[in-house]
């Protein structure tokens, strides 16, 4: 009867401290989590990226491991760490898909590119990368969320913006050295890839000056009736007195 007692006593003593480790663990995890959190609310960045990877490793399916690998992206990201930071939000879009922040998440992607997108001059596969995932975004989430559909389109529109510019200048480039033929192909390009961007309203007018300059008045008259009808409301009023030019001199109205 004795060794009954103490035997149950016994069961009883090892589910208490069970129960007491994994309330420890929790607290220690809840804890480690909201160290991570202030660490990231100070802006020490490099100390919430290794709290909140601490808290992912060690509970990958608590409660807080999906905040935790959110805001470690968001670390990266704010530490302008955008390679990796673009990494870290697509997995966890992917690793979490239903999740309310898989949205933003996808937002953030692209805006990690859209950070790492340089000037026009220079290469610009960072900015490709960006349209990309914003137009994903858009495929993926665009009718349930407004506000970051809004940011996705006049971003798609800067980035598409910013490449017209590049195949500008390029054209621009071509004509300094006279090879008009080479610079109407990058004219051509800006229109038929960028027509709804600013510098395409540009390239559709040098097209006009340069088919004149060649002698080939119809082909000026054509490209100066498409600016008219494309982009003269848009146009500048040193762009509109330069069309009118063009057209003076074809006769027309």
């Amino acid at each position: 009867m004795k060794k009954q007692l103490f035997y149950i006593a016994f069961l009883f003593a090892l589910a208490s401290c069970g129960s007491s480790e994994s309330t420890t663990n929790t607290n220690t995890l809840e804890y480690r989590f909201e160290q991570a959190k202030k660490a990231y609310d100070n802006h020490d960045y490099m100390d919430a990226i290794r709290l909140f990877e601490e808290v992912r490793i060690q509970a990958p399916t608590s409660p807080f491991a999906i905040e935790a690998m959110y805001l470690g992206a968001m670390s990266r990201y704010k530490n302008e760490n955008f390679l990796t930071a673009a990494v870290d939000f697509r997995n966890f879009r992917r690793n979490y898909p239903t999740s309310g922040l898989a949205p933003r998440s996808q937002f953030m992607v692209a805006e990690s590119y859209y950070q790492l997108s340089p000037n026009a001059p220079l290469d610009q596969t960072y900015t490709g990368y960006a349209i990309t995932e914003y137009q994903y975004f858009l495929r993926m989430y665009g009718n349930n969320e407004g506000t970051l559909s809004d940011s996705c389109e006049m971003r798609i529109l800067e980035l598409r913006t910013k490449l017209s510019q590049k195949y500008l200048s390029a054209g621009e480039l071509y004509l300094k050295l006279e090879s008009r033929k080479s610079a109407l192909a990058f004219f051509d390009r800006v229109l038929a890839d960028y027509y709804d961007t600013t510098p395409a309203i540009e390239a559709q007018l040098r097209i006009a000056e340069i088919q004149l300059e060649r002698g080939k008045l119809a082909d000026s008259e054509v490209a100066i009736i498409k600016f008219d009808d494309k982009y003269l409301g848009k146009a500048t009023q040193q762009q509109r007195e330069r069309a009118r030019k063009i057209k003076q001199y074809l006769a027309l109205k």
